[in-house]
């Protein structure tokens, strides 16, 4: 009887740590630009948004606070992976610098092959990383603002 339980105790355990690990690995649990920087940034105190495209420096600058609301809203859904490296050629890239009440807090840079790293002005352990999105909307997003 005793060995019994101590099979059951077991493959519960072992069962559980599998579906953490299932879960944890394999991205069930969605990564969003949200969950990953807006939660170091007070969004709401967001100041300007100025935008650059890469190929010929073209600027736009947000600075009222509905097209602020607008681009934050619209970013802040995206799926998001970490990867290692980019994959594919760059053609083109966008740089995003967010400004939070008066200063630069967190600079993006965008590129067309869908990877995007986040520069945090204030030092990050972030800072090195690169990432992509899951899908072309928000840099169809971003390009279609030019």
């Amino acid at each position: 009887m005793k060995g019994n339980k101590s099979v059951f105790v077991i493959s519960l355990t072992l069962i559980i740590v599998f579906v953490f690990c299932y879960i944890f690995f394999s991205g069930i649990v969605k990564a969003s630009f949200k969950n990953e920087f807006w939660e170091e940034a007070d969004v709401g105190a967001i100041s300007q948004i100025e935008l650059i495209r890469g190929s010929d420096s073209k600027q736009i600058l947000y600075t009222k606070e509905q097209d602020i609301k607008v681009f934050v809203a619209t970013i802040s859904e995206a799926e998001i992976n970490r990867v290692k490296e980019s994959a594919s050629k760059i053609d083109e890239s966008y740089w995003i610098t967010i400004w939070i009440a008066g200063d630069r807090k967190f600079g993006l840079r965008i590129e067309n092959n869908q990877a995007f790293s986040v520069f945090n002005y204030e030092g990050s352990e972030n800072n090195a990383n690169l990432y992509e999105f899951k899908d072309k909307s928000i840099y169809k997003y971003i390009e279609n603002l030019f």
